[in-house]
């Protein structure tokens, strides 16, 4: 069954329930789809569990992002964010918004798995590629580790989460001192901790 169907038979069934006076569960309650996984399990219908549980991950997983997106201020050190665009792309999330003062643009991003598995993979990566090329003068950022790149008309200030992850500050009109000193001021290490 494909999730449209699902969701359709979920609507169809929560407008019946409704009507006989029994309380509707919300359709995409996380804890009522993976109840209802267990439920299909226990019951041999492991197709049926396989897609209330995929379902259930990914409901899981948008709640977590919700809850990072809040740790991505409206505003940081006198500059004001714009929209936060999210994306999931082959287990991999990148939550990504830009902040602004005056005529220069910091973009903040997040990058890292959609479990703390992968995203400790890809942070692992990544650390040992910026210390094979030797790119960028080492920092610390709130406890993290960081690198700060300036080359090529763009500055990066890239930190090594501690939960798996990297989240990179970039600007192309900034200089690198300001960026780092806007890095120092977001909260990374709150950002950080809600990712645990």
């Amino acid at each position: 069954m494909s999730i449209g169907k699902f969701k359709m038979l979920c609507l169809t069934v929560g407008v019946a329930v409704s009507f006989t006076g029994i309380p509707a569960i919300a359709e995409d309650d996380p804890s009522a789809i993976c109840f209802s996984a267990a439920t299909l399990a226990k019951e041999g219908d492991i197709a049926g569990a396989l897609e209330e549980a995929r379902w259930c991950v990914t409901q899981l997983e948008q709640l977590m992002q919700q809850q990072v997106s809040s740790f991505f201020p409206d505003e940081v050190n006198g500059y004001t964010a714009g929209e936060i665009k999210k994306e999931q792309v082959m287990g991999m999330t990148m939550i990504e918004r830009n902040y602004s003062k005056d005529d220069n643009t910091i973009s903040v991003s997040l990058t890292g798995g959609g479990s703390s598995g992968s995203a400790n993979a890809f942070s692992a990566l990544a650390l040992m590629g910026m210390q094979m090329g030797g790119m960028g003068q080492k920092i610390r950022i709130q406890k993290r580790s960081a690198a700060v790149i300036d080359e090529n008309n763009s500055v990066q200030v890239v930190v090594t989460l501690k939960s798996g992850g990297m989240l990179t500050f970039e600007s192309r009109e900034a200089s690198s001192d300001t960026v780092v000193a806007f890095a120092k001021k977001f909260p990374v290490a709150k950002l950080d901790d809600s990712r645990n």
